[in-house]
């Protein structure tokens, strides 16, 4: 027998957003109405949120814990104007499309992008699931440099468009693949199954991509940005600038001086309170 914990309570979006948050989440967005939960809201929402709410990871690369309550990231995200990871990103927009009305569920997917074919990861990204207007859409704001621009139809595996890329889910038995195509080619970026993970889920996973000295997040300093234009991407001192016709651009960084200005000035990002940061970003390593 199994236990549906949506059900009873357990769902990451359980309690919505009270009508204030929803407002000042949606004026951070643009949206200066309350929006009915269509497929136009649905696809307004997610080419907006990855413009306004930056990929970063700064707290785990300063060892500040990762909250994932949503009134935390709430108010660290869209009061405070930091941004986040996966989890926190998705988290805070799918809190924001249950209170809207939209019916969301709670996925975790195992990455493949930049993943040697000998490496196996644990489930350790986060996506959503919207069901409406009788299908069922992937939705994931927060894949730091390719993150989706608009919810894909998952029960149809042709290649779907975006502002920005073109990407395609395929089913496989069980499971969906979703993959980006860049440059003419297909890359694979995570595997996902249908189970709903649960909050706690979230949390053990995230502990370990905070916490771990061989996490990623601890190491590096990551930060991503999608713009109308095209996308920012930052990974320790070199920033590169990825436009829409293919093309890329890259600045390797001198000094800590010139990524806190990069971070403040191009990724959006208030730093204000985060007062060690500036010598961390002296220890990251540089190329």
């Amino acid at each position: 027998m199994s236990i549906n914990y949506s059900r009873l309570g357990f769902s990451p979006f359980a309690l919505p957003l009270s009508p204030s948050e929803v407002k000042t989440y949606l004026n951070r967005l643009g949206i200066l109405s309350s929006p009915m939960p269509t497929l136009a809201t649905l696809q307004q929402l997610h080419y907006l949120h990855p413009q306004v709410f930056t990929f970063e990871s700064l707290n785990p690369l300063l060892g500040i814990d990762v909250d994932l309550d949503t009134a935390a990231i709430f108010q660290k995200m869209v009061v405070d104007g930091r941004g986040g990871y996966c989890f926190e990103q998705n988290l805070l927009f799918g809190a924001l499309l249950h209170s809207l009305g939209f019916e969301v569920k709670s996925l975790a997917g195992r990455v493949l992008w930049n993943v040697p074919e000998n490496k196996i990861l644990p489930r350790d990204h986060m996506a959503l699931m919207v069901r409406l207007e009788g299908q069922r859409f992937l939705v994931d704001v927060g894949f730091g440099g390719n993150t989706m621009t608009a919810p894909m139809l998952m029960d149809s595996d042709e290649p779907q468009p975006t502002s920005h890329e073109w990407f395609r889910v395929s089913r496989l038995d069980d499971q969906f693949m979703l993959s980006i195509q860049i440059n003419g080619e297909w890359q694979e970026m995570y595997q996902f199954g249908l189970e709903e993970y649960l909050l706690p889920d979230y949390q053990v996973i995230s502990w370990y991509l905070g916490n771990h000295p061989d996490s990623i997040f601890t190491k590096d300093l990551m930060a991503a940005r999608t713009l109308h234009e095209g996308r920012y991407t930052l990974k320790n001192n070199l920033f590169s600038k990825h436009q829409k016709d293919g093309t890329t651009v890259k600045r390797i960084l001198q000094t800590p001086k010139e990524l806190l200005s990069l971070l403040e000035n191009e990724f959006k990002i208030n730093i204000n309170s985060l007062n060690d940061l500036t010598e961390r970003l002296k220890s990251i390593q540089w190329d």
